[in-house]
């Protein structure tokens, strides 16, 4: 399987990180300062689609029901489907899983929709700390969206063709080209996102609100 290309931003120093390199950079951004609120460092990328990958910290003292939460809204979330963490041979793991009670090391995998099923896999990686933060989980990393051409004019791509994205080897669309396609043939047309889950289901991306802002680095907040 092809290794990834894509590169992602720190959300502490803006610094930009190869997928391999991610981890080791992000651990020496752990919070030193009294009170200090102890978390796990975890990798969420796509076992198919090597180009999508996260990076997140979550809590020691919060539990698998929170990252769920997190990556649907990042990730996933389109009607509301049924999801689980498995360990190996699938044994599901409770959403009451304490992030405590996971080794370092452990590898789990995920599925959202049991129907058109989005799999993951989520790595436990090191531990870290932080200032204690009102949300539980705290995107450290996140790949730059990748960029598609319009298979018509060349444009950067708006649209997918769902109808059409296992016949052609480029199903994307301008905004212009896809309003044609759609007139001529009445396909079913979904938005360009910075996800695995693209083209699946009714996928719009309607909750991620988690782009990169160079503006709003962790370390001017100060962690």
């Amino acid at each position: 399987m092809a290794q990834t290309t894509s590169k992602a931003h720190c959300y502490f120093c803006g610094k930009l990180l190869t997928k391999t390199g991610a981890k080791r950079h992000l651990l020496t951004h752990a919070y030193e300062g009294d009170k200090a609120q102890k978390c796990c460092l975890v990798k969420v990328d796509s076992p198919y689609l090597k180009d999508y990958w996260i990076y997140v910290e979550i809590p020691l003292t919060s539990n698998l029901e929170k990252l769920d939460e997190f990556l649907r809204c990042i990730w996933l979330e389109c009607c509301g489907h049924m999801s689980a963490f498995y360990a190996a041979r699938y044994e599901d793991i409770s959403m009451n899983c304490k992030i405590a009670n996971i080794p370092i090391g452990s590898v789990l995998g995920y599925e959202y929709d049991f129907g058109s099923t989005t799999e993951l896999t989520v790595s436990f990686v090191g531990y870290t700390a932080r200032k204690r933060q009102q949300k539980a989980v705290r995107l450290l990393a996140r790949n730059e969206a990748k960029q598609f051409q319009c298979c018509i004019c060349g444009k950067p791509a708006k649209e997918l063709c769902c109808d059409c994205m296992y016949e052609l080897d480029n199903p994307f669309f301008c905004e212009s080209c896809a309003q044609s396609h759609y007139e001529k043939e009445e396909h079913f047309m979904l938005p360009v996102v910075n996800s695995p889950r693209m083209g699946e289901c009714g996928y719009e991306g309607k909750l991620d609100r988690y782009e990169f802002e160079p503006n709003k680095l962790y370390n001017k907040q100060q962690q």
